[in-house]
């Protein structure tokens, strides 16, 4: 199966570095989004943001007026992970896995935007359709795995917080 099977086509939502978060965000509540692709005037995707950016910013933005704040202020600067249509699943779930994202914008060869897969999109068709997206026990790539290491991302951040608020009750006793 193919990424182009499953993934959401012909993506209405989206966003430009210099949209305002403000409208960032009804984007994405109108539509039910967790994340929105940002792409630049030729539809090509320089990023993607995500409810969590919006509110690591707002919590780590103390200075700017918060309804001024543009996605370019607040985007990832990492280098954004896209797939193309014609690849296959499992290549799909493989690179989520490697780099612990759970949405994946897809693209043509010319790295304009097509559509977005999500691996909630995924695991909705494996239990609704009963595809085997790999066993457990599998060597190669499969849905469990890759669920799995989105959660273990979850909990590196979990104890990277933990100890953040550690360090900040032993500089408070101070």
């Amino acid at each position: 199966m193919k990424v182009k099977d499953l993934m959401t086509e012909g993506i209405g939502e989206f966003c430009s570095p210099e949209t305002k978060l403000a409208n960032a965000t009804k984007i994405m509540k109108y539509a039910n989004l967790g994340a929105l692709p940002v792409i630049d005037k030729d539809d090509k995707v320089l990023g993607i943001i995500t409810d969590r950016d919006i509110c690591l910013s707002f919590a780590n933005n103390t200075t700017k007026n918060l309804s001024e704040l543009k996605v370019k202020e607040i985007m990832p600067k990492e280098r954004v992970h896209t797939i193309k249509a014609d690849i296959n699943i499992l290549e799909a779930l493989k690179e989520m896995r490697k780099n612990k994202i759970s949405r994946l914008p897809v693209t043509n060869n010319e790295g304009k935007l097509k559509g977005m897969i999500s691996i909630n999109t995924l695991l909705l068709h494996a239990l609704n359709e009963k595809e085997d997206l790999g066993n457990v026990s599998s060597k190669d790539e499969n849905l469990a795995k890759t669920i799995k290491s989105l959660f273990d991302r979850e909990n590196s951040v979990k104890e990277k917080i933990e100890q953040e608020e550690y360090e900040m009750e032993m500089y408070d006793e101070e």
